[in-house]
């Protein structure tokens, strides 16, 4: 798998709410987001959500990956959804289905993918690299770190 660095990716944190309580556990849960380019060209938005109270280190990252600027569209970019796990063996990451998350009708959106339209393609690399950049890089989320 190549390094974020190897594809030449960065991230711009962009903002961040704090809303709840959770009605489980009673924490209020963070979302931040931001988004990704490669080189001088987006590439994705991210939004990574959790909520401190719950059992163990785990947050949803949310993509949308795909082409962005002013000759783009909702046709050309796509919903992926992720789940991060800090494990006894270290930190991991499990692509979802998209469609399970709110963010996956968002109108700049044109497809939620599921796992199966991810692994073991080509936008897996991207996708895993995207990930482990916001996770070591967005000093927002150093409490999943930690």
């Amino acid at each position: 798998m190549s390094e974020p660095s190897e594809l030449r990716l960065t991230i711009y944190p962009n903002n961040q709410k704090t809303f709840g309580p959770c009605e489980c556990c009673g924490e209020m849960t963070s979302r931040v987001w931001g988004y990704v380019n490669r080189l001088d060209e987006g590439v994705a938005a991210y939004f990574v959500e959790w909520t401190p109270g719950h059992d163990g280190k785990q947050a949803n990252f949310d993509l949308i990956v795909g082409k962005w600027g002013d000759q783009t569209d909702a046709p050309d970019r796509q919903a992926i959804a992720l789940e991060f796990r800090k494990l006894e063996t270290g930190p991991a990451f499990m692509v979802i289905d998209a469609k399970t998350r709110p963010f996956s009708t968002n109108s700049l959106v044109s497809e939620a993918l599921d796992r199966n339209s991810v692994i073991g393609t080509p936008l897996a690399e991207l996708i895993f690299a995207i990930c482990d950049l916001i996770y070591l890089e967005d000093s927002r989320v150093s409490e999943l770190r930690g």
